[in-house]
């Protein structure tokens, strides 16, 4: 079965977008994306170690997006108890701010016992009430710990964290800072983040996969089968900058070239026409397109749109018919007439101008119009 890639790309964008150059660690390698194990965060981590082991350290990574497996994805990169102990302050101790040259005033021995018995008691308030606020701002800091936090990964239990951070929600256009984009996933139908990477003239490190074929074709792709494969195309990202994307390659990931494929994956030949008219099937077909083309007409049709998730785009048929009417409207404007007979679209035209000036010289005493 092939797989037919129609991409939205933002090829408006590359243009302006240089092959990126590293500018530091943790600056190269980003990954963006609904924040669920199941878009191969889990294989990031897998993939993490094993680049430790080949390496002896990890690669820095941002990871961009948002999701309701979030928290617990973080956990996992980062340890259960990387936050432990960030707003917990050692007490310093007190210091004497009296001066060596300060002569304490003499006291007879009763006021100097019941002075250092009031002190004392000042003292150790002061100490009890530290510990107070020391201990409750503890108890805050580690209240998920105190209500029985079941780890959801064994990853959580790791004492090293990986160098990656979660910086949220963002317009995948706004990362032209980076130059290596992994995306280690494998339940994809349409890879759009990819499309957007290579279109901007990164590097894409991606497994190779059926719903990844299309981009094989591409020189910044960078398809591994193996972790060691892997290790080596990250390795070779991060120390060479990518490929200038060529004429034909942007091409490819253009709306015209997205419906070629499109019509190519839906077209049949003539010898599947013959059989699924002798069989039937094509009556169904025809069936099944008259019902679906019922279902997407008129307001119903947006409303259906909006509820399926068509967003912004569910309103095609009010979109068509406002269209429509700014057409005529248009139109109605382009064929009214002036008082001299000419069409609005001329008025004001050298055309119009020649016109009058000859009727002005064939009838003397003809004024002009401005």
């Amino acid at each position: 079965t092939s797989v037919c890639n129609d991409q939205r790309v933002k090829l408006a964008v590359s243009p302006t977008l240089k092959s990126s150059t590293t500018s530091g660690p943790g600056a190269s390698v980003y990954f963006i994306g609904k924040i669920l194990w199941t878009k191969g965060l889990d294989k990031i981590l897998d993939l993490q170690q094993y680049y430790k082991q080949c390496t002896g350290e990890y690669f820095s990574i941002d990871i961009y997006g948002n999701g309701p497996e979030e928290k617990e994805i973080q956990r996992a990169f980062h340890g259960r108890n990387s936050g432990e102990g960030a707003n917990q302050r050692d007490v310093t101790p007190e210091t004497n701010s009296a001066s060596g040259n300060d002569i304490p005033p003499q006291r007879n021995s009763e006021e100097k016992f019941s002075y250092d018995v009031d002190d004392t008691k000042s003292k150790l308030l002061a100490k009890i009430s530290k510990h107070i606020h020391h201990t409750t701002e503890s108890l805050k800091s580690k209240k998920e710990s105190i209500e029985l936090d079941v780890p959801k990964s064994f990853h959580e239990l790791r004492k090293e964290p990986i160098p990656a951070t979660f910086p949220g929600r963002v317009d995948h256009a706004s990362l032209g800072k980076y130059k290596v984009f992994v995306n280690p996933s494998v339940s994809e139908v349409l890879c759009t983040t990819t499309a957007e990477a290579l279109a901007m003239g990164k590097w894409a490190v991606i497994p190779v996969h059926p719903s990844n074929t299309f981009f094989m074709q591409f020189d910044n792709c960078l398809p591994y089968r193996t972790k060691m494969e892997f290790a080596a195309n990250l390795h070779w990202a991060m120390s060479h900058d990518p490929e200038a994307l060529k004429p034909e390659q942007r091409h490819l990931l253009t709306w015209e070239a997205a419906t070629e494929r499109l019509v190519n994956a839906s077209s049949i030949t003539r010898r599947e026409a013959k059989e699924r008219h002798t069989q039937g099937t094509s009556k169904l077909d025809n069936r099944i397109a008259w019902f679906h083309n019922e279902l997407g007409k008129g307001a119903k049709g947006d409303a259906l749109r909006m509820v399926l998730g068509g967003g912004p785009v569910a309103g095609q048929v009010k979109y068509e018919q406002t269209k429509l009417k700014a057409g005529q409207q248009a139109v109605d404007e382009d064929n009214a007439e002036d008082s001299d007979g000419f069409s609005m679209k001329f008025v004001g035209s050298s055309l119009a101008q020649a016109i009058r000036q000859t009727l002005s010289n064939a009838v003397p005493g003809t004024i002009i119009p401005s």
